[in-house]
């Protein structure tokens, strides 16, 4: 008898100072992992650089050879999918080319044709909770709010470029004529100089350009810095790539996929050189389908599908 008393006076100690009920839940632990996810920028699966000497042939529907001019543009809205199909948030660090929830892809260094600098950011890295991913998603473009605290109380795509952080202080990606940014800056130059001019040039400087542009931002846009800005067209393409291993792919933007429904040697009567997102510009509808987008709308197209990014093994 006294045995069990004394068993149970332990029992009720234990018990009484928490340390003997398998109850207790466990503490749990929120780890991260870093992600660093490669880009790349191809034509004709080839990895389309500056310089003369990385032309690519055969490009659109005149199968012309051209080479570089400028190759930027802007990743927002970043989420790796899991393999639960679930979209999470990557949190980009913090650097010249990465903030307010943005990062600029930079493939131009210089050499050759293009403009710019040496520099190029050609990665995305940031941080995910732990887990196992299959799929990812980002938006090309700048939004009007970002991810992060600061970035929700500031227009971001319409910010001044003197008055804000990298990487929205390139002058180069600025959009005055509309308020905002060149979402993505593509340009090529034909290795066989002046393109052909068909009619009567929309401005003089058109009659002797050499290079055909794409140039993706908002259009039908208002406002001013002080009013801020509204834009009948968006035009942020959102990309979804459900097949990616972050670990053994790029993502990669298919330069001979986008202008494939493009002549790049003509210089077409009254419209823009190339596209410039004008909802009434002839050579942007095509180029507007290969991104997912409605030209007329500058929202997800009804039947298209984008082209223009895929994964590629490293």
């Amino acid at each position: 008898m006294r045995t069990l008393l004394a068993l149970s006076s332990c029992v009720a100690l234990l018990t009484a100072c928490g340390g003997g009920s398998s109850d207790d839940p466990l503490p749990i632990v929120n780890t991260t992992q870093a992600v660093s996810i490669q880009f790349a920028a191809q034509a004709n699966n080839q990895d389309f650089k500056c310089g003369a000497v990385n032309e690519v042939s055969n490009l659109g529907t005149s199968n012309k050879t051209a080479e570089v001019q400028d190759l930027r543009f802007y990743v927002s809205s970043l989420q790796l999918i899991n393999n639960k199909g679930q979209a999470i948030n990557v949190s980009l660090d913090k650097n010249d080319y990465q903030n307010y929830g943005v990062a600029l892809l930079d493939f131009e260094d210089a050499t050759g044709s293009c403009a710019g600098d040496a520099t190029l950011h050609t990665a995305i890295t940031g941080k995910v909770p732990t887990g196992t991913y299959t799929g990812i998603k980002f938006t090309l473009g700048v939004p009007d709010t970002g991810l992060d605290e600061l970035a929700k109380t500031i227009d971001l795509n319409h910010s001044n470029t003197t008055a804000i952080n990298a990487p929205l202080d390139v002058a180069a990606m600025a959009w005055s004529w509309q308020g905002g940014r060149k979402f993505a800056k593509i340009e090529v130059k034909p290795t066989d100089g002046v393109l052909n001019q068909k009619g009567t040039p929309d401005t003089t400087d058109d009659a002797i350009v050499s290079s055909w542009v794409v140039h993706i931002g908002a259009t039908g846009c208002t406002g001013s810095d002080a009013a801020g800005y509204s834009c009948t067209n968006p035009n942020l393409a959102n990309i979804t790539l459900n097949s990616f291993d972050v670990s053994k792919q790029k993502v990669v933007l298919d330069v001979s996929a986008l202008l494939a429904q493009s002549d790049i040697s003509l210089n077409k009567e009254k419209d823009a050189v190339g596209c410039m997102s004008g909802a009434t510009d002839s050579e942007c509808g095509v180029i507007f389908e290969a991104l997912g987008l409605d030209l007329l709308t500058g929202q997800k197209h009804a039947t298209k599908t984008q082209t223009v990014f895929k994964a590629v093994n490293q």
